[in-house]
C-alpha cells in the first residue's frame, strides 16, 4: 500500500510543531505550520509549553481549527495568509494595465508621427498658398501693366494721327 502523506514540521525553542498532510503543497503546509507557531507563541510562554502535553492545550485546538477552515478554504497562501491568487489577480491586472499603457505610448508616438506629418503638410500648403498668392498678384499687375501700356500706345497713336 501506497501513503500520499507528507510529514512538514518545523522547530524552534524545542519545541516542534509537526503536520501530516495529504495532497497540500510545501508552501502552504510551512505557511500552516508557522502561523499555527506565531499564534501559539503568542498565547504561550515557553515554559507553559514546555511544562504541558500538547493535548492538554484545549485553546490550542480552536487555532487548529480555525487555521485548517482558513487553509483548507484557500489552498494556496502565503506565511501571511495572504491568497496567492489575489496576488495572481493582481500581477495579472499590473500586466494588463503595462500592456494598456504601452499600447497607449505607441498611439501616443503615431499621433506625434501624424501630427508632425500635418504641421509639415500645414507649412507646406501655407507655403504653396503664399506662392500662389504671389503668382496671382503678379499675374494681376502683369495685366495691369498691359492695359496700363496699350492705353499710353492708344494714347500716343491718337496724338500722332491727330496732330
Amino acid at each position: 500500500m501506497v501513503y500520499r502523506y507528507k510529514i512538514h514540521y518545523i522547530h524552534e525553542n524545542n519545541i516542534i510543531i509537526i503536520l501530516l498532510s495529504e495532497g497540500v503543497e510545501d508552501k502552504s503546509a510551512f505557511a500552516f505550520l508557522n502561523e499555527i507557531k506565531i499564534q501559539i507563541l503568542s498565547q504561550y510562554s515557553i515554559e507553559e509549553l514546555m511544562n504541558t502535553n500538547g493535548l492538554q492545550l484545549n485553546e490550542g485546538k480552536d487555532i487548529l481549527v480555525k487555521k485548517m477552515r482558513f487553509y483548507g478554504a484557500r489552498p494556496c497562501t502565503t506565511t501571511k495568509g495572504e491568497l496567492i491568487d489575489n496576488l495572481n489577480l493582481a500581477k495579472g491586472a499590473v500586466i494588463e494595465n503595462l500592456e494598456t499603457l504601452i499600447e497607449r505610448n505607441d498611439k501616443m508616438e503615431l499621433m506625434v508621427k501624424k501630427s508632425d506629418n500635418l504641421k509639415d503638410f500645414s507649412n507646406n500648403l501655407s507655403a504653396l498658398t503664399v506662392d500662389i498668392s504671389k503668382r496671382e498678384y503678379e499675374r494681376k499687375n502683369r495685366y495691369v501693366i498691359v492695359v496700363i501700356s496699350l492705353f499710353i500706345v492708344i494714347l500716343i497713336l491718337i496724338y500722332i494721327f491727330a496732330f
